[in-house]
């Protein structure tokens, strides 16, 4: 458990011009940037930092505000204040896994694998995967980044492929490299759709959030090197939590902006986010 923050009273100069909601301000971001406030963290109440700064609870209360503007807190009713993550950066373009694009950013990827079972899916997703019968295998995963729930993830499998994976061992590795030791199949391209949803309410209690926040949803059909899909992604992450970027040039195709209702490759809103069992 994280020990309780507690700040330094600050000796404000009455000859700099700074306002105090100010200097107290920076004295957080200090806080922040040299780790004695970390991602998540709560602070104490606006009646204790005033205290503990020597100013009122108005001053203080300006002080959140410019922080929270800034984007490096957030105030929660009933949940207080609390320290921002950072948002993690997911680039559109080279095809690889979570995993991959995680540690090339320099932060740490944990996975908790919350189920794996045979489920009926629905005639567009037999038809976008190809199979001969409305039945797959969906595998359930929190995507963890930092400690902190990044992405919740859903994977639809045919019963093949499935049938030959660990569901323990993909806590430790990532789905695409298990299908290439496994299988030998190595992913060659994807068809990818990304759109605005809300948490439903499981989604949002396994993401520490609030039902209703604004999400993104990441709809990922992967196909192997001869053409055959081998697995229908999706993804949920919290609206704040991720910045999606693409490069684009003038004379390469690549990322195109659609109307919902002309993207074919969207996730069938339907159906419950989780189906299985966990």
């Amino acid at each position: 458990m994280t020990a309780a923050w507690t700040p330094q009273r600050i000796s404000f100069s009455r000859n700099d011009g700074l306002p105090k909601y100010v200097a107290i301000a920076r004295a957080i971001t200090l806080a922040i940037t040299d780790g004695e406030l970390t991602a998540g963290q709560t602070l104490p109440s606006q009646k204790e930092l005033a205290e503990s700064f020597g100013v009122t609870v108005m001053t203080v209360r300006q002080a959140i505000q410019l922080l929270t503007e800034q984007e490096l807190l957030t105030t929660e009713q009933g949940k207080g204040t609390y320290v921002r993550g950072a948002q993690f950066r997911l680039p559109l373009g080279r095809l690889a896994s979570l995993a991959a694009e995680v540690e090339a950013s320099g932060r740490t990827l944990s996975t908790e694998v919350l189920g794996f079972a045979p489920i009926e899916i629905s005639p567009i997703e037999q038809q976008r995967m190809g199979l001969d019968a409305p039945e797959a295998v969906e595998l359930i995963r929190l995507r963890f980044v930092d400690g902190v729930p990044f992405i919740l993830q859903t994977s639809l499998l045919p019963p093949a492929l499935a049938a030959a994976l660990d569901p323990a061992a993909l806590a430790e590795r990532s789905l695409y490299e298990m299908l290439e030791t496994t299988h030998g199949i190595r992913v060659e391209r994807a068809s990818e759709t990304v759109q605005a949803t809300s948490l439903d309410a499981e989604s949002a209690r396994l993401l520490g959030r609030r039902a209703g926040e604004p999400a993104l949803l990441s709809s990922r059909l992967t196909f192997s090197a001869d053409g055959v899909p081998v697995t229908d992604d999706r993804a949920l992450t919290a609206g704040d939590a991720v910045v999606v970027s693409a490069e684009r040039h003038a004379n390469h195709g690549g990322m195109s902006l659609q109307l919902s209702s002309d993207a074919e490759a969207l996730a069938d809103s339907s159906l419950p986010f989780m189906r299985g069992g966990r």
